[in-house]
């Protein structure tokens, strides 16, 4: 059986509400291909590596799940590449069965993504020029 990961980003400006009904058009788009969807989880809002249609945020949500006619899924592909819905998507090819997830953590989908975790430490830690351990 194949299995894969959607990756998609919607517009960081959506209300949850919104964002469901995205979540709810793709997942129903993903069913007509005949394919069964493990996790759909919302990832949080980050920063996009650049602008995309005039926005720096996004909000990224992710998809697994596994293959069902392949037609109807370059069918699914196309889609997303016209919806208004998402501003981005990849789709990648697993080469083995995802893990259930429950959840994201809270704390780090509730904040944004500037920097990452392990560059934190600020410059007056750090007084006598030696590296430190974080």
């Amino acid at each position: 059986m194949r299995y894969y990961e959607l990756l998609y980003i919607v517009n960081s400006n959506f209300e949850q509400k919104k964002i469901d009904e995205a979540m709810n058009e793709i997942d129903s788009r993903i069913k007509k291909t005949k394919s069964k969807i493990i996790n759909h989880i919302i990832w949080g809002k980050k920063k996009l590596a650049y602008p995309i249609q005039g926005n720096n945020y996004g909000t990224y949500i992710l998809v697994h799940y596994q293959g069902g006619d392949n037609n109807k899924l370059d069918e699914f592909d196309s889609w997303l590449k016209l919806s208004d819905l998402v501003i981005r998507h990849m789709v990648v090819r697993l080469t083995g069965e995802p893990d259930i997830l429950d959840k994201v953590d809270s704390e780090k989908s509730n904040k944004v993504d500037n920097e990452p975790d392990g560059e934190k430490e600020s410059s007056n830690d750090n007084k006598d020029g030696e590296n430190k351990e974080v």
